[in-house]
């Protein structure tokens, strides 16, 4: 009996289905990027591999927090309008008083705040999450527009422009910066008790209770987590565009939950991993980037988006029904 043999035997049945999940998600990566560096040979540019990871740095704060949510057996269809309504209040601030800091605060604090709303109502109240969070991203949205009167604000102020626009080379300083957000996020996850209880909340939310485990903190825990890193990706966000926009975020949470879910995180909670959620964003990121080098109808690629969501929507809900049969 080989060594090979002895590792897949003490594993458990989904870890290596997300372990071969993860191999067939490299090799689409792989595939994907020299299919559309054949289509275009500047695809593997400096210039172009820089625009591709600032591109997705805020979808990968996002979808990370959207992880968190996905792994209790909840969502957050507000992630995306709220980018805009805390980008919006920090610049308000920013501008109004001229402290980078204040603006840094009060853009984490009102992202901060829409996902307490979401995690009270889902958490402590049982309601559901696709109906507070669809609420949520329409409140967050109106509010964006109230705050912006429509309209966007420039913002010259360099130290909060500074994460999400400045690069050494063709690099963005915002990668290694969302690479630390990443390691921060896994030790919480696999290395502390809290990272167990949302694992275990997932599982079955009423085992979890019966447990000791505090279900409904756990739950609003996640989605003011998630706030917190809206909040940033605000930021981000704000400096790539040197200006606040109102419609900043349209449509990034179905980015998200498109690329958590590829990553192997289910739909039903309690299972799945950062690691895949990166994957997930990364192969997403590269297709995007390559349907726009390639000059496809901006129609068409809302079109793709779509397809993509619903093929991994359905290859999860059909490997959930496998599993608990």
């Amino acid at each position: 009996m080989t060594a090979a043999t002895l590792n897949t035997e003490g594993q458990s049945p989904k870890k290596i289905q997300l372990n071969t999940r993860y191999m067939f998600l490299i090799g689409l990566i792989v595939v994907a990027s020299v299919g559309f560096s054949i289509a275009n040979p500047n695809f593997f540019s400096i210039a172009n591999i820089g625009i591709l990871l600032r591109s997705i740095s805020v979808l990968f704060l996002l979808s990370m927090g959207m992880t968190f949510i996905m792994l209790t057996g909840g969502i957050d269809l507000s992630v995306g309008s709220n980018v805009a309504f805390a980008g919006g209040v920090g610049v308000v601030v920013l501008t109004s008083t001229g402290i980078p800091v204040l603006g840094f605060a009060a853009a984490l604090i009102a992202a901060m705040a829409i996902g307490f709303i979401n995690g009270f109502f889902i958490g402590k109240l049982k309601l559901s999450a696709f109906m507070v969070t669809l609420a949520t991203m329409a409140l967050a949205r109106g509010l964006a527009l109230v705050i912006y009167d429509a309209d966007s604000i420039n913002v010259t102020n360099t130290t909060f422009l500074w994460l999400g626009g400045t690069s050494i080379g063709n690099f963005p300083i915002v990668i290694p910066f969302v690479a630390l957000v990443f390691a921060a996020l896994c030790v919480v996850l696999y290395k502390t008790a809290y990272g167990r209880d949302v694992y275990a909340v997932g599982s079955n939310i009423n085992t979890a209770f019966l447990m000791g485990r505090q279900a409904d903190r756990t739950v609003v825990s996640v989605y003011v987590l998630t706030g917190l890193l809206v909040g940033i990706a605000a930021i981000i966000t704000v400096g790539r565009v040197s200006s606040g926009q109102p419609w900043a975020g349209l449509y990034l949470e179905f980015d998200a939950i498109t690329a958590v879910i590829l990553g192997g995180t289910s739909l039903f909670g309690g299972r799945g991993k950062l690691f895949g959620t990166i994957l997930g964003v990364l192969l997403y990121g590269i297709i995007i980037n390559g349907l726009i080098l390639t000059g496809t109808n901006p129609y068409l690629q809302s079109l793709i988006k779509g397809l993509i969501l619903l093929g991994v929507v359905l290859i999860d809900t059909i490997s959930q029904r496998r599993s608990a049969q």
